[in-house]
């Protein structure tokens, strides 16, 4: 006996402490139990002042009128079903949720019920908060969605006006270049080799503006057929071999299996390789070394760039391939001279192939870049 006095103690002292509202009625709405938190909130009310006395009388009409708690209470005592919850709001902004359950003294009578209330102000509070903030962020997002079309617009707009000046400025040069225009002197052929050098840079940084939007607007066109990804990594590497030459860098090809042809671009394909390369013999020192490996593999033609140049740092390695990224130190599209557009446009088109690209790397030690082509499209 004394240890279920002991157990009844304790389920009173827990009730006590919890921090929620607790109130029992009787089926004649009475009030017959109140707990301590209750009084707290309650300071006028005295426990002789509330046990016995109706429900109407202990919570404010306000209340009442505004939840229609009575007649849920009626209702849980007709049913037997427990009121999952209501909020409720109380003059000066507190905020509160209750729930009513009924209470059996046999497996079919109900003799009363226990509401529940818990002051969730703060959380209201928290949750209005949470839903500004989230109108905001939403408004903020669609503001940069806006100006990144108007930025992506531009970049389509400026890239087809510039073609045409470029073209017919480049036609001239090679008039120059031919004899076309007359003699040219020693220093006068240097200098138009020097102009036409840069306009083909201007061509290749226009390209990549181009095929960046036409990426975005998923006008970049893809014509496969059967190619074999070993013969254009051999055409790339020997386009690239007077440009490593000038560093007496060692470039290599391995084939590791009988290639299978995949169905892809044999162009577009090419220019992944001459982005990824360029950037190899780029950022990899004076006598460095290029490695590229193609796999068969059973799903896909895997290929690995390898060098041991200046290396991608962990935080930049899934950012290299956003447009315009300019990562940070010695990244390779901060000092690349072609906008940071190259690996963004070796991504797209790898992707469009079913492909994958991603790079391994540590800074000082070099890199690995890799793509995948699928044998089955």
């Amino acid at each position: 006996m004394k240890g279920i006095e002991s157990v009844r103690g304790y389920q009173e002292e827990i009730i006590e402490a919890i921090p929620s509202t607790i109130i029992v009625v009787n089926r004649s709405l009475e009030v017959l139990y109140a707990n301590r938190n209750y009084y707290a909130k309650s300071v006028a009310k005295r426990e002789r002042d509330v046990l016995g006395e109706r429900l109407s009388r202990v919570i404010p009409p306000m209340l009442i009128e505004k939840t229609g708690i009575i007649d849920k209470i009626r209702e849980v005592f007709l049913t037997g079903v427990p009121f999952d919850g209501d909020q409720i709001r109380y003059p000066g902004g507190m905020f509160y949720f209750y729930k009513i359950y009924p209470l059996k003294e046999d497996e079919e009578f109900i003799s009363k019920v226990v509401i529940f209330m818990e002051n969730i102000t703060e959380l209201t509070r928290l949750e209005e908060e949470l839903r500004e903030s989230y109108v905001k962020l939403e408004n903020a997002f669609a503001e940069l969605k806006e100006n990144d079309e108007i930025k992506s617009e531009f970049i389509s707009t400026a890239s087809h006006e510039l073609r045409t000046p470029i073209t017919v400025i480049n036609s001239y040069v090679e008039m120059f270049e031919g004899g076309m225009l007359g003699e040219l002197s020693g220093i006068q052929r240097e200098k138009v080799a020097i102009i036409s050098s840069q306009i083909e840079h201007m061509i290749r940084l226009v390209e990549d503006m181009l095929d960046v939007s036409r990426l975005e607007s998923k006008a970049l066109k893809i014509n496969k057929y059967l190619i074999q990804v070993d013969d254009i990594a051999r055409k790339v590497l020997d386009d690239l071999s007077r440009l490593a030459g000038l560093k007496e860098q060692s470039v290599s090809l391995t084939i590791e299996g009988e290639l299978t042809p995949v169905q892809g671009d044999d162009r577009r394909i090419k220019q992944v390789f001459n982005n990824l390369l360029t950037n190899a013999i780029k950022y990899t020192p004076k006598k460095g070394k290029i490695e590229v490996i193609i796999t068969d593999e059973p799903e896909d033609i895997c290929v690995s760039i390898i060098d041991n140049g200046i290396g991608v740092a962990k935080k930049d390695q899934q950012r290299i391939f956003e447009k315009f990224y300019t990562g940070s130190g010695s990244s390779l599209t901060r000092e690349s001279g072609r906008m940071g557009l190259g690996l963004a446009i070796a991504k797209g088109i790898i992707e469009a192939h079913e492909g994958r690209i991603w790079v391994a790397s540590e800074v000082g030690m070099g890199s690995t870049f890799i793509f995948t082509l699928p044998k089955k499209v």
